[in-house]
């Protein structure tokens, strides 16, 4: 999980390079394109290719939709929200997804996991600090995507272990590319440069990363152990951040992270330590 979380973060930071010249759907279109060239290449290398006819698969069909609904809600929260504030509202999503697993999967969610699940969000507030438009409807899009995530992940959770991670990872990348070309048509297109294809190919190759870490870490691990780990992302921000952007974070969001990583590490060592008693036993 944590591997995918630093997937998903150097994607965003490269296609937020990328879009300061070029249109957002255009964007995720060229990504796109390179994400699926590139995962059709290393399913082709492992034999995976195979089996591409398991995306029909309902639950890989499911998962792939609802990642598609979900960035539409995304781009569209964000296109009217401050990024502090649908960041916010985004870290409920490990919350919703450890009570999930624990009403809907039945894992075993003791007070211990909750509290750390909670003690990561407080460290999250600390570095994205919403501000005060609590009563825009546009958090209705943020609060979609939060449902949708947690449905995603449930879903995830019930694909059959014989499905390749990277055929669920090259379906989702060939719904959210057909959905950015659509969308660039509309938008119009910027001139490329030979940066912007050094940034997107980086992204591509990061993103994939993303993909298949996350899915793996749903389909192997418990949910609701898995679910502190997601806060990492706000650790890889923030050195991205400083060596990208040059931009240094305040006492507060150092404070925060120093928060998220201690409950993520806290959560490990416990759950390291659980299992070797159990395993003594």
């Amino acid at each position: 999980m944590t591997l995918g979380m630093l997937g998903y973060v150097v994607n965003d930071a490269f296609v937020k390079k990328a879009v300061e010249d070029l249109a957002l759907f255009q964007t995720i279109f060229i990504r796109g394109l390179m994400i699926v060239a590139l995962i059709s290449l290393i399913a082709r290398v492992k034999g995976d290719h195979r089996r591409i006819g398991m995306l029909r698969d309902r639950h890989v069909g499911a998962r792939v939709g609802i990642e598609a609904i979900g960035t539409c809600f995304f781009l569209l929260g964000l296109s009217n929200l401050p990024l502090a504030d649908m960041t916010a509202v985004l870290q409920l999503v490990p919350l919703a997804v450890t009570f999930a697993a624990a009403r809907l999967l039945r894992e075993q969610v003791d007070w211990i996991r909750v509290a750390t699940v909670l003690a990561g969000f407080v460290g999250v507030l600390f570095v994205v600090r919403p501000g005060s438009e609590g009563s825009s409807p546009w958090f209705l899009a943020a609060f979609a995507v939060v449902v949708l995530v947690t449905i995603r992940e449930l879903v995830t959770k019930k694909i059959s272990t014989e499905i390749p991670s990277l055929v669920i990872a090259l379906g989702t990348g060939l719904v959210v590319t057909a959905m950015g070309g659509v969308v660039s048509i509309f938008e119009g297109w910027e001139s490329i440069e030979g940066k912007h294809l050094i940034y997107l190919a980086t992204a591509s190759g990061f993103l994939s990363v993303g993909y298949t870490a996350s899915v793996n870490a749903v389909r192997v691990g418990e949910m609701s152990f898995t679910a502190p780990f997601r806060y990492s992302i706000l650790l890889f921000a923030i050195i991205l951040q400083i060596v990208v952007f040059g931009d240094v974070p305040d006492a507060p969001s150092l404070i925060g992270s120093g928060i998220v990583g201690a409950a993520g590490l806290f959560s490990l060592t416990r759950e390291r330590a659980v299992l070797a008693t159990v395993r003594r036993g």
